[in-house]
C-alpha cells in the first residue's frame, strides 16, 4: 500500500474516532443537562449509568484519536508546524480540567444518592441526601463549564486542525 493511501486510511480512522468521541460525551453532556429537572434518585442514577458507559466509548475512542493522530503527524511530516503541538497541548489541559470538574461533580451526586462513588473501599455507605440537597446538587453550574471547555475546546483543535494556521 502505498504511503499516501496509509496516510488517508489513518486520518480516516483519527476523523472516525474524534466521532466516536464526540457522541460519546455528548450522551453525557445532554445527560448534565436534563439531570437538573429530574427529581426520582433511581432516573438519576440510571442517567449517571448511561454516562458513565458512554463515557468509556469516548475513552477508548481517544486512546485511538492519539494513536492515529500521532501516526498521521509522523507519516505526513506535520510535527514541524505549531498547529500540531498546539492542538496536543489543549487536549492536554482540556483533559486536566474536564476530568476533576467532571469526576467531582458527578460522584458528589452519586454519593447524595447513597452510592459509594470516590470513596476508599472501608469507609461506611454515604448516606443518601435529602431531596431538597439532592435538588441543590443537580442546579450546579458544572454542566455549563463542562459544556464551554470541553464543547469550546473542541472547536479550537476542530479549528487548529482544519486550517492549520501556523
Amino acid at each position: 500500500m502505498p504511503l499516501d493511501n496509509l496516510a488517508y486510511w489513518i486520518i480516516f480512522v483519527h476523523v472516525a474516532s474524534a466521532f466516536v468521541f464526540a457522541a460519546g460525551h455528548g450522551v453525557s453532556i445532554f445527560m448534565a443537562f436534563r439531570l437538573r429537572r429530574e427529581r426520582q434518585p433511581e432516573r438519576i442514577a440510571a442517567m449517571l449509568d448511561l454516562s458513565s458507559y458512554a463515557l468509556i466509548a469516548a475513552s477508548v475512542a481517544l486512546l485511538v484519536l492519539l494513536v492515529t493522530g500521532i501516526a498521521a503527524g509522523w507519516l505526513l511530516g506535520s510535527f514541524g508546524r505549531w498547529w500540531v503541538w498546539i492542538s496536543l497541548g489543549l487536549l492536554i489541559v482540556i483533559a486536566g480540567v474536564m476530568t476533576p470538574v467532571g469526576a467531582t461533580y458527578y460522584n458528589t451526586i452519586r454519593r447524595g444518592l447513597g452510592l459509594r462513588a470516590g470513596i476508599k473501599k472501608d469507609a461506611p455507605d454515604p448516606i443518601p441526601l435529602p431531596p431538597a440537597e439532592l435538588a441543590a446538587l443537580l442546579a450546579s453550574r458544572r454542566p455549563e463549564v463542562l459544556l464551554l471547555v470541553g464543547g469550546g475546546g473542541f472547536l479550537v483543535i476542530l479549528w487548529l486542525m482544519m486550517f492549520r494556521p501556523f
